[in-house]
C-alpha cells in the first residue's frame, strides 16, 4: 500500500531543512535522498513501519572490520537474481530463480556458515551485515524449501503462512546456533538493537513491492555505503518507493 502526502507537506519540511522549495521537483528530490531530504523520510515514515522501536546503536559509531566471509552468499546473488524485471505495474524489479538456487550447493554451505557462526568474536558493523545477510538469505531459503517439497507455485510468501502462524513468524533457520523467524532477526536482532532506518531497504521479503533485493552481499567495510545505495534506489522507483505528480508527494509504506 502507498501513503499519499499533500505537497504543502514537503514544501514545509524544505522550510525546516533551509532548501528552498524548487528543490522538490521529482528528480531534485531524488537527488536529494541521499542526504537530508533521505533523512527526513526516514525519520518520519521509516521508523513508524513497525511499532517495536529501535535500539541506539548508529553504524557511524562503530569500524567496519570483517570476520565474516560472505562471499558464498555474494556468489548466489550475482549467480542468480536478475534486475529490472517489470511485473504488472512495478517497474526495476530484482527477481530470484529459485530453482536454481535450491540446486546450487553454495547456498546450502552458506546457510550453515550462517548456522556456526561464532556470535562473540563478532564486531557491531559486522553483526548489522550478518543479520541483514541472514534475513535475506533466509527469506530465500523459505521458498527454496517449499520447492524442494515440491509444494504448488507460490503468488506471494504470504501464502506459506498457515492458520498458526504467518511465514514472518515460523521457524526461518539458525543463526549462530539460534532458531530464528524472520520477524525476530528484523525486530529483536536490527530494530531493537540499531537506530538505522535505512535497514528497511536493506531486509527483503521476496514480494515485488519491496525494496529490491541487492546483487551482492552486505559487507561491514562498504556498508555504509550500501545502506545508503538501497535506500536511494528503493525511492528513486516511482511504481514502489517515491513518486512525485500533480502535486502529490506518494510514499511507500
Amino acid at each position: 500500500a502507498l501513503v499519499a502526502s499533500r505537497a504543502r507537506r514537503a514544501l514545509r519540511r524544505a522550510r525546516l531543512l533551509h532548501l528552498p522549495p524548487d528543490h522538490f521537483t521529482a528528480p531534485a528530490m531524488i537527488n536529494l535522498l541521499p542526504l537530508k531530504l533521505r533523512l527526513w523520510l526516514e525519520q518520519r515514515y521509516v521508523e513508524r513501519l513497525t511499532p517495536t522501536g529501535h535500539g541506539e546503536r548508529k553504524l557511524g559509531q562503530f569500524s567496519g572490520a570483517t570476520v565474516v566471509d560472505h562471499q558464498l552468499w555474494d556468489q548466489v546473488l550475482k549467480a542468480h537474481l536478475t534486475e529490472n524485471v517489470t511485473i504488472g505495474d512495478v517497474a526495476g524489479i530484482s527477481t530470484v530463480d529459485y530453482a536454481a538456487v535450491a540446486s546450487d550447493g553454495r547456498f546450502d554451505q552458506y546457510l550453515a556458515q550462517l548456522a556456526a557462526v561464532d556470535l562473540d568474536k563478532i564486531p557491531p558493523a559486522e553483526e548489522l551485515a550478518l543479520y541483514i545477510n541472514a534475513y535475506n538469505a533466509l527469506t530465500v531459503g523459505l521458498i527454496v524449501a517449499h520447492e524442494r517439497r515440491g509444494g504448488p507455485a507460490l503468488a506471494s510468501i504470504n501464502e506459506m503462512s498457515t492458520p498458526a502462524a504467518k511465514v514472518w513468524d515460523v521457524p526461518a533457520g539458525q543463526v549462530g546456533g539460534e532458531q530464528l523467524s524472520l520477524g525476530e532477526i528484523e525486530h529483536h536482532k536490527l530494530r531493537a538493537r540499531w537506530n538505522e532506518p535505512a535497514l528497511h531497504a536493506c531486509i527483503v521479503c521476496a514480494s515485488a513491492s519491496c525494496p529490491n533485493l541487492r546483487r551482492e552481499a552486505f559487507c561491514a567495510a562498504r556498508l555504509r555505503e550500501q545502506m545508503d545505495e538501497q535506500v536511494a534506489t528503493w525511492f528513486a522507483n516511482p511504481t514502489k518507493g517515491l513518486a512525485w505528480d500533480a502535486g502529490q508527494l506518494t510514499l511507500s509504506r
